[in-house]
């Protein structure tokens, strides 16, 4: 599929191309390595002036911008197995064209849903953005690096400053690219699994006034022998990529998932100890966080339904081929494609990395440790 062709080109353009630039480079690292500074001297000051409301205040700050430059750290690392998974998938992906007019307009309507669907997300994850940056409010309250700045810089704590909110954005970026990065790949998995449930419609279509005179037709069977070896030999291609994707992804999901309980622990914690005290601006923006974090996770969550879903609707419909008007061999090739479609395990596995099971277990965990952390500050106030 060349990249015109592309149904979700946009978030190729956002995530992927932009990244190809040397001057996009330079700034990954100068800021990557500007923030891991800022961070180790975040953690001496922390260590140095430890305390139960200190951390329950600067905590999810801190850890915010944590999480942000992990995944900025994790997405240049990540750069090398892309372009692999693109230069791989580029040669055997189909494009729309394979399959008949009308079934080919349902699937880009679908795309084109999907497409604005991610757009208002983007755009709201761009507002939370805006309304998060600490020019509204008062930004002592909650980042500790303007104290730091203060204590070992001095006069040139200003400029600092200016260094650190500025490239706030940048990071926010590289905190969603994963991400979305992620959401990229398997819609495509989706879209060429989609294809080859339209595709085995367009080869089943057959004319039933004809009906057993197939039998005898040596042009019609070898046509559905060569249409179901193609969709095999797709349908493990397939399942090679996502077994690389699921791979790259279970090395890289520990950082991720401990840095997110971290930081809903940290957030919730600040939530129960000061929701009471804080501005109405401070409350819109805590909501305006805490729901961009959940659309992420319910796109997250659907995502992976979806890609286990539409791999179940390949497995229906090889069930429901006319293979009574085909010869043994062709049989055997269906029972073939059949077999092929239970061995689903790392599509699953897929699925299962975005399970909402799995987001609801870290809910609760990161509820139970923010009560913690709320008995520990309201006995050291007694």
């Amino acid at each position: 599929m060349t990249d015109s062709r592309d149904p979700f080109i946009m978030l190729r353009r956002i995530f992927i191309d932009i990244n190809s630039y040397k001057i996009t480079k330079l700034c990954d690292f100068f800021v990557v390595t500007f923030h891991s500074l800022v961070l180790c001297l975040q953690l001496y000051y922390t260590i140095r002036n430890f305390d139960v409301n200190f951390l329950s205040r600067y905590g999810q700050t801190t850890v915010i911008f944590l999480f942000m430059t992990v995944s900025a750290f994790l997405s240049g690392v990540l750069e090398k197995d892309i372009y692999r998974i693109l230069t791989f998938s580029k040669t055997f992906l189909w494009s729309l064209d394979v399959i008949g007019k009308d079934a080919r307009m349902k699937l880009e309507r679908k795309c084109q849903m999907i497409n604005m669907c991610i757009t208002c997300l983007l755009l709201f994850l761009s507002t939370a953005l805006v309304i998060n940056m600490p020019f509204l409010g008062n930004p002592r309250q909650f980042f500790i690096s303007i104290h730091v700045f203060e204590e070992y810089f001095g006069e040139w704590s200003s400029l600092l400053n200016v260094l650190y909110f500025a490239s706030m954005p940048y990071l926010a970026y590289h905190a969603t690219k994963p991400c979305f990065l992620f959401v990229y790949a398997t819609l495509h998995m989706q879209l060429q699994f989609s294809l080859i449930e339209e595709y085995l419609f367009q080869v089943y279509e057959i004319d039933y006034l004809k009906s057993w005179k197939y039998l005898q037709d040596v042009r019609y069977q070898r046509e559905i022998g060569n249409a179901l070896r193609r969709c095999i030999i797709h349908h493990i291609a397939l399942k090679k990529l996502i077994k690389i994707i699921v791979d790259i992804v279970l090395v890289y999901m520990p950082f991720i998932l401990i840095l997110g309980v971290l930081l809903l622990i940290t957030c919730f914690a600040f939530i129960i100890n000061y929701a009471n005290t804080t501005t109405n601006t401070i409350k819109i923006q805590m909501f305006m966080f805490m729901a961009s974090a959940l659309l992420i996770a319910i796109l997250f969550c659907w995502n992976g339904q979806q890609l286990i879903d539409v791999t179940s609707n390949i497995f229906f419909t090889l069930g429901g081929a006319p293979w009574y008007y085909w010869n043994r061999e062709n049989i055997r090739i269906l029972l073939m494609s059949i077999m092929n479609c239970t061995k689903n395990e790392s599509i699953v596995l897929a699925g299962i990395c975005l399970d909402y099971k799995m987001f609801v277990s870290i809910f609760r965990t990161s509820v139970s440790y923010a009560l913690v952390l709320f008995n520990l500050r309201k006995r050291s106030l007694v």
